[in-house]
């Protein structure tokens, strides 16, 4: 179950839909000088377009 205070995933979970997020997540996410490694970005860009082609293939 989501509970992040930054996605309205947890709001629509609550109304009985599958949520899934997909982001990065390291021990910066959401603070002072946030920042994340280009290989967590390839690695995240190859999820959305599998996730996609699976999806809408």
């Amino acid at each position: 179950m989501t509970t992040g205070g930054t996605s309205d995933g947890r709001f629509i979970a609550q109304m009985g839909a599958q949520v899934v997020e997909l982001g990065p997540v390291n021990a910066t996410i959401h603070k002072v000088n946030e920042c994340v490694r280009i290989a967590d970005l390839e690695k995240l860009t190859d999820m959305y377009q599998k996730t996609l082609n699976h999806l809408l293939g």
